[in-house]
């Protein structure tokens, strides 16, 4: 009882959410011309299934004793081509706040939820026509991660509101593919996937207003994801109408009617799930951690077997085979890559300096 009470006590010292506020972006009026690709150039039949991008875990994450890695800054990632971004989120009254976990690995690039989220609005809006970014959240209510959320029930549908509030005083909600634009006239999300991937096999890439849109007008767009993490999220699908209507569901299950992306734990043994969700019109991510096993091996499977989302911490280094081969890949000049499986061989990446 004594450590909780220490702990507890700990807790309400360090972490304050004073400095954190709705900052207004309105004015901004730089764009930066060199990032602006030629929409013309971009293949109207190519949609967002048919690319992989670079991700990073914890993009927020600063090195320190327990947790040897780090990451630049949001704005810094996304220059550098990073297309998906992942923010943990802890419970605080009016303002959220982003780091790993209390006390033991909370060092991060951008304390504030409204701060990380100026950064990725500013750079948007500086670079309009970017390829969309997949934005992870997840919120941390286990009570070794954050006690007081940990011992007060949880997450709870408020709760989301609250976050999807604080998304919305920055970003318009036409910043946003949402679900439901991706469900259509359609009775479920999975299934207008499946068959948007089925005319697709078919070398029909007609849009039919469900399914995931072509690329050309999802430029300058976020897609809101959340992570299946929390014991407790896959109620809110159907308690909580405004978390389900805004955000997608990373999740395992590529058999559940919103099942829209899937989380890919080992591509040397998950072959038949990434060989599926492939042809399920699912994009698939895979984490690759800094100290996770058969890193480079696992990178070179996901490749192969058409992963969407490569995530790691191993960017913007070159200490590693892995960091060397994910640096020769996602170049610069060109981050975003042809899907090894589900392109189709009219995509060419050299016109996707997006």
């Amino acid at each position: 009882m004594l450590f909780i009470i220490s702990w507890f006590a700990s807790i309400k010292i360090i972490y304050h959410n004073d400095q954190c506020q709705y900052v207004d972006n309105s004015s901004l009026s730089y764009i930066n011309n060199s990032l602006l690709p030629n929409v013309e150039t971009i293949d109207s039949r190519l949609t967002l299934n048919h690319f992989t991008i670079l991700g990073t875990h914890n993009s927020y994450h600063q090195r320190n004793l327990f947790f040897p890695y780090q990451h630049s800054n949001l704005e810094v990632q996304l220059t550098t081509g990073t297309r998906q971004i992942e923010l943990d989120i802890h419970l605080m009254p009016n303002n959220d706040v982003v780091y790993h976990l209390q006390l033991f690995d909370d060092k991060t690039n951008c304390y504030c939820l409204s701060d990380c989220l100026r950064r990725i609005f500013m750079w948007s809006k500086q670079n309009p026509r970017h390829y969309p970014i997949f934005l992870f959240m997840e919120v941390k209510q286990m009570f070794y991660e954050d006690l007081l959320t940990g011992l007060t029930g949880g997450v709870k549908c408020q709760h989301l509101e609250s976050i999807i509030k604080q998304i919305l005083q920055l970003f318009s909600i036409d910043s946003f593919i949402l679900p439901e634009q991706i469900q259509g006239n359609q009775s479920s999300i999975s299934l207008a996937l499946k068959k948007q991937r089925q005319h697709q096999l078919y070398a029909n890439y007609t849009y039919e207003d469900y399914g995931w849109p072509p690329l050309y007008v999802s430029l300058g767009k976020i897609l809101p994801i959340f992570t299946n993490d929390e014991p407790n999220i896959i109620e809110f699908i159907s308690t909580c109408k405004p978390f389900s209507k805004f955000f997608f569901i990373l999740q395992t299950n590529l058999d559940l009617p919103y099942a829209s992306f899937i989380s890919i734990s080992n591509p040397l043994r998950d072959e038949q799930l990434m060989i599926q969700c492939a042809n399920n019109g699912q994009i698939t991510r895979v984490l690759l951690k800094y100290d996770g096993g058969q890193l480079i091996e696992n990178y070179r499977q996901a490749k192969q077997y058409g992963v969407h989302i490569i995530s790691t911490d191993s960017v913007q280094c070159s200490d590693t085979e892995l960091c060397q081969s994910i640096a020769n890949d996602f170049q610069s000049y060109s981050p975003i890559l042809c899907n090894t499986v589900t392109a189709p061989s009219f995509c060419n990446r050299t016109v996707l300096v997006v």
